[in-house]
């Protein structure tokens, strides 16, 4: 079954549409593969998108190592920037389906698996490092960020400046999260990002990698030619703390503002509170409500509400739970919300759920360029 929702700016622009979906439980991973690509072709061309309007293909499998290599050569042909990462569906399928469409401007495939797309106003940079050539998470993650950094200069950018959000995903993220944390932080620091700057929004999750030697994988989207004011960092401390509080560097979420609309790109999520600590304990529905209760104050903070959401990603540490997260989430969130529920432990034992998002309003600014 497939989701789907969409932002159209009242005098133009490009459409953005949003997909998800899960096949029903097959025999096999190639059956299960081929039913999903076919139904998402349907779905997509009924909304007029297409493979060139396909930025961003998502993929969440039960057993990365021995299906990656089958789903490659079934997706081939595509352009779009493709993340693979082994959190396998909470419904038992074997695979699960996100993706970003933009209708209109031009997109190219570069080295590495990135993917340069260039509208009339802006130029985009989805990155990922293709190999890794070390051992250990801390290592990993200090080279997944130089490498972004090189990519970066090339086009005259900067993390600092350019860099919106990251994804990091972390093979058991229990024992290998401390290094990934040790190494962002000793990046961020040597690089202008601090409590009194910024930092980055972004997502720090367990997934596997189609290589079992990787312990860290980061995907990153990263905005050209913004002007100062067109990045704005989301807090609401009356209801999360400050990350930089226990010793973690990421932005809670972040408002992109364009001249016609603003993407709000809200990290991780869980059952935080003011002071860093972990709201209800051993209970995982209210620990679905306090995560919905945070991501609506991040949202309110800069003028969203979660009926701009478009599109999230559950992360459970126990499928079991699905259900009844579900049953939280659709009281809460627009039931046709694109979202897929997955297996993905969080970075504390003790948090149960978490949550990812984007949303989009039409609240731009016109002093800046629009996203055409």
């Amino acid at each position: 079954m497939f989701r789907h929702s969409e932002f159209h700016a009242e005098k133009g622009g490009i459409a953005e549409h949003f997909f998800a979906g899960v096949p029903a439980p097959g025999d096999d991973f190639t059956g299960e593969a081929r039913a999903l690509l076919a139904e998402y072709r349907s779905v997509a061309e009924r909304h007029a998108c297409s493979q060139e309007s396909e930025i961003l293909l998502r993929f969440h499998l039960s057993d990365v190592t021995n299906q990656a290599p089958f789903l490659r050569e079934l997706i081939k042909d595509r352009s779009s920037f493709v993340s693979i990462a082994g959190q396998p569906p909470a419904c038992g399928s074997r695979i699960a389906l996100e993706a970003w469409h933009w209708c209109g401007g031009k997109c190219k495939q570069l080295k590495e698996g990135s993917l340069d797309c260039v509208t009339r106003n802006y130029r985009v940079l989805w990155f990922r490092m293709q190999d890794s050539a070390v051992a250990g998470s801390a290592k990993q993650t200090a080279a997944e960020f130089e490498a972004l950094k090189r990519s970066l200069a090339s086009c005259q950018a900067t993390v600092e400046a350019n860099t919106v959000r990251t994804w990091l995903y972390c093979r058991d993220v229990d024992n290998n999260y401390g290094g990934l944390v040790a190494a962002r932080n000793e990046f961020f620091a040597a690089n202008g990002l601090s409590t009194s700057t910024h930092f980055i929004a972004s997502t720090g999750i367990e997934g596997q990698m189609e290589t079992p030697s990787r312990l860290v994988q980061m995907d990153s989207v990263n905005w050209m030619n913004l002007r100062q004011g067109q990045q704005i960092y989301l807090s609401a401390p009356e209801m999360l703390s400050p990350t930089a509080l226990y010793g973690v560097s990421f932005e809670r979420g972040t408002r992109l503002v364009l001249g016609d609309r603003s993407h709000y790109f809200i990290s991780g999520t869980a059952s935080i509170d003011s002071k860093g600590q972990v709201v209800h304990p051993f209970h995982v529905e209210k620990q679905a409500e306090r995560l919905v209760d945070n991501v609506s104050a991040l949202l309110e903070s800069s003028g969203g509400t979660l009926g701009d959401l478009k599109w999230a990603t559950v992360y459970l540490r126990d499928p079991a739970d699905a259900s009844c997260v579900l049953r939280v989430l659709e009281k809460r969130l627009d039931p046709d919300l694109p979202l897929v529920v997955v297996r993905a432990p969080v970075c504390r034992p003790a948090w149960l759920v978490e949550m990812e998002c984007v949303a989009v309003n039409a609240k731009g600014d016109s002093a800046f360029a629009p996203f055409s």
